[in-house]
């Protein structure tokens, strides 16, 4: 049934297209027919090509490139009309194909669930019968137990009472096992039915899915019919319409011709009275008529004017001293211009010589300037290489050095465990003159994300509370975190951290150095220490924070390499007078809106970091002012963290366990995701704080699959 109506409708789709490529030949000939330069297009082109509009995408409205009007056409855009409603179809049909391609694809899949699903009936039937079998089995068993049980209760009926205790022991273990097969048996049974029950479930389902198929399958096969039979009344229509219009052009056409032969015999008897008139016009015979009249009339008035012979000579004398005069008068012209060319030059000579006499006083005096300018920079610059050469070149760090209240310890408050520090947050960032409201599962989040590791990103819409959340955890815990404004123009990790000078001999140290030799003080070194990377995609963090991202990989040797070779007097904190030991107590927290000014992450980035998405619209709560305390010790904090680590070992195992024995295979195999053992020892820290905080075991292995392995699924399928 189903190869029939595949065939039906490859007749109906083979038809459907002779007539498409019929209504752009037909325009065509209307085309080239000999009729008026314009002239209405048919209503039934006009009618195909809104019915074809009707019906198709907007994908496929991508080929119009005319309006239909009603005031009329030329025979090139009926032509253009008639083609477009021929591509609208086209891609109608096209469409209806793949659809169709789509129910017997779907169709194939139904079936082979049927035959699934057949299947698995006969292995329950299978099940079934093998569970009677164990049934009757384990009745007989019964039987023969209470048979024994009877023969062995007579039998030590007659017996010692010395062994009435044995006795007794060996029946209540034959009672238990009894027991244990009896309720074996009710669990077989309710598997049983609940598989029975599961199985009809299914069958309903794929009963009312096949319907739903043959519904669509008949429904697509009536629009095809349809829109055949609206094709071929178009056609016939069109072909009626083309003919009257045929004919009235031939009627035009015979009448063109008579107007033709009645305009050359008109011609003919203008070009013999042209001829008699010397091809002239009557109208320039006329006008050269009325010229020489004019002329005749002129000459006749100047011969009354014209003087005498002694006037006629006296006229003739003036002339000739005239042309003297205008010959000397032009001389002189000349000499005069000669006289004015050599004064304007000896003026610009004389002005030239007193402008080089002030230019050369000018530069005497610029010259005097210059030598005492440049006498007072050599002892300016000898006075700063002295100065240099005498100070260190990191003059902030050795400031830090020398402030006694950052080189004594500071004093840190008592730590509960991990639950009271989320709520404590919590309510803390609730409660300020600016309260900001985070779920409790985001505070978890990110609490994890400060055990899991050193880098957390921070994503989301602008306006969501990605700034003011490293902000607000500082307070919360006792300390502030250092802003840290990232630049769009960043290159090289020297623009986060600074760079040396040679010629001043000075390091220019970034507020970033700065933060970190700060974190090392014995002021604030059992702290939790935040340093907030704002905007951190204005740039490309692969890029200006290579070092880091190298460093925060080796644990216990996360160094920076500030010069390339040690300096006099450094700061107390480096190592080898040219290094910086990262303090183990700084997080990194960056910040980051995705728009056309920003740049994407690198994997590599995302798979050394926490990531975490806020919501657009954070819920309100109500809390009561915590009380104050003081900062969270931050040794305490991991004390606590490996503390956790270890006593929810277990359930880490399990989320482990279950990513690769169910979703590395799938994944690699369907969307190209793998992951290495950074991802056990982040799970290993990340899981076990977001339990002893109040989460769940499933609330922690969400969070690492969807933004540590699925958010890599991003712009690599489409959709």
């Amino acid at each position: 049934m189903a190869k029939s109506s595949r065939s039906k409708r490859g007749a109906n789709r083979k038809r459907q297209q002779g007539r498409r490529q019929a209504l752009p030949r037909q325009a065509a000939a209307t085309r080239q027919a000999p009729a008026q330069k314009t002239a209405t297009p048919p209503a039934e082109i006009q009618t195909l090509r809104e019915e074809a509009e009707t019906d198709a995408t907007a994908e496929d409205k991508a080929v119009l490139t005319t309006e239909p009007r009603p005031d009329g056409m030329d025979l090139d855009g009926m032509w253009k009309m008639a083609s477009e409603a021929r591509e609208l179809f086209k891609a109608q049909e096209a469409r209806h194909s793949e659809l169709a391609s789509k129910l017997e694809a779907q169709q194939e899949r139904l079936a082979e669930e049927k035959a699934d699903v057949a299947k698995r009936a006969s292995e329950l039937d299978e099940q079934a019968s093998r569970l009677d079998e164990d049934k009757s089995s384990v009745d007989d068993r019964t039987r023969r137990l209470g048979e024994q049980e009877i023969a062995i209760r007579e039998r030590e009926a007659d017996a010692d009472l010395g062994f009435e205790e044995k006795r007794r022991e060996m029946l209540s273990k034959y009672d238990e096992v009894i027991e244990k097969r009896r309720e074996t048996l009710g669990a077989l049974e309710g598997e049983l039915h609940e598989r029975e029950d599961e199985l009809e479930e299914k069958a309903r389902k794929l009963d009312g899915r096949e319907a739903r198929l043959r519904w669509a399958e008949e429904a697509l096969q009536e629009q095809q019919d349809d829109l055949e039979k609206r094709v071929d009344r178009r056609v016939s229509a069109r072909h009626e319409e083309y003919d009257s219009e045929l004919a009235a052009v031939t009627a035009e056409r015979d009448q063109a011709r008579a107007d033709r032969d009645r305009h050359a015999e008109e011609l003919a008897q203008r070009k013999d009275a042209d001829r008699r008139l010397g091809q002239r016009n009557p109208e320039e015979l006329i006008k050269k008529l009325d010229a020489l009249q004019e002329q005749n009339d002129r000459l006749r008035d100047e011969l009354a004017e014209r003087p005498t012979a002694d006037a006629t000579r006296r006229l003739e004398d003036v002339a000739r001293e005239q042309q003297s005069w205008q010959a000397e008068r032009v001389d002189l012209t000349r000499q005069v211009a000669e006289l004015k060319r050599r004064l304007a030059y000896a003026d610009n000579d004389l002005g030239e010589r007193e402008a080089q006499r002030d230019r050369i006083a000018s530069l005497v005096s610029q010259g005097a300037l210059l030598h005492k300018a440049n006498e007072e920079l050599r002892a300016e610059v000898g006075e700063l290489v002295d100065r240099a050469e005498s100070q260190s070149p990191f003059p902030a760090c050795i400031e830090m050095d020398e402030d006694q209240d950052l080189q004594r310890a500071g004093q840190t408050g008592s730590f509960g465990s991990l639950q009271e520090l989320a709520e404590h947050v919590r309510d803390h960032m609730a409660s300020g003159d600016q309260p900001l409201y985070y779920s409790e599962a985001d505070v978890r989040s990110f609490i994890a994300g400060l055990a899991m590791g050193r880098l957390i990103l921070l994503q989301g819409i602008s306006g969501t509370g990605k700034t003011s959340l490293p902000i607000a955890f500082a307070s919360a815990v006792g300390t502030e975190a250092s802003v840290i404004e990232v630049q769009a123009g960043w290159r090289d990790p020297q623009d986060l951290v600074g760079h040396y000078n040679s010629f001043e001999k000075r390091f220019h140290e970034k507020e970033l150095l700065k933060a970190l030799y700060r974190a090392g003080t014995p002021r604030w070194l059992d702290t939790i220490q935040i340093v907030l990377l704002d905007e951190m995609n204005l740039s490309y963090p692969e890029q200006y924070f290579s070092d880091m991202l190298s460093a925060l990989e080796r644990p216990g040797q996360q160094q920076l390499e500030l010069m390339p070779h040690a300096v006099a007097s450094p700061p107390n904190r480096f190592e080898g007078g040219s290094r910086l030991a990262i303090p183990p107590n700084v997080w990194f927290v960056g910040t980051a809106n995705h728009d056309e000014t920003t740049m994407n992450f690198a994997d590599k980035t995302y798979d050394r970091a926490h990531v975490m998405e806020f919501p657009h619209q954070p819920q309100v709560f109500d809390v009561a002012p915590p009380e104050a305390r003081h900062p969270v010790p931050f040794n305490a904090f991991e004390q606590a963290v490996k503390s956790a680590v270890q006593a929810h070992a277990p359930a880490t195992g399990q989320i482990w366990a279950y990513l690769e024995d169910n979703l590395r295979v799938r994944l690699a195999k369907d969307f190209d995701i793998g992951w290495g053992p950074r991802l056990k020892r982040q799970m290993e820290r990340y899981v076990p704080v977001v339990i002893e905080t109040g989460g769940t075991p499933g609330e922690a292995a969400d969070q690492l699959l969807s933004m540590r392995l699925l958010r890599k699924v991003k712009d690599r399928h489409s959709t």
